[in-house]
């Protein structure tokens, strides 16, 4: 697997990282992470691997809006608003949950659509 860093937040204090994994033969899976600079701590780490990041737009110092398609199925597409300073993250625009409860939220979000 290789990291890449791809949009740092407009102070620079956060950067959105991703961790590069060929899940079938020239196919890619791009896994966001979140981690601050100042601190050199992962804000954001998703336990599956299978979160693709399409897009890491800031919304302001602390707050960023990823877009996200989860591999194999990969069609839907979830917007993904972290608020870095907070530790929260809402699906979609849902409620704002503590981040240790996004790969739940995202969990249920991908269970919802394909129903």
């Amino acid at each position: 697997m290789t990291r890449e860093d791809r949009s740092a937040s407009p102070d620079g204090r956060y950067i959105v990282r991703v961790e590069q994994l060929e899940v079938r033969a020239f196919h890619w899976v791009d896994t966001p992470q979140l981690v601050d600079r100042a601190t050199d701590l992962t804000v954001l780490e998703l336990t599956d691997p299978c979160w693709h990041l399409d897009s890491a737009d800031w919304r302001s110092a602390a707050v960023v809006t990823l877009r996200l398609r989860h591999f194999p199925d990969g069609l839907a597409s979830y917007e993904v608003t972290v608020d870095c300073g907070q530790l929260t993250a809402s699906v979609d625009g849902g409620e704002a949950r503590p981040l240790a409860e996004l790969d739940e939220v995202l969990a249920a979000a991908t269970r919802d659509r394909t129903r």
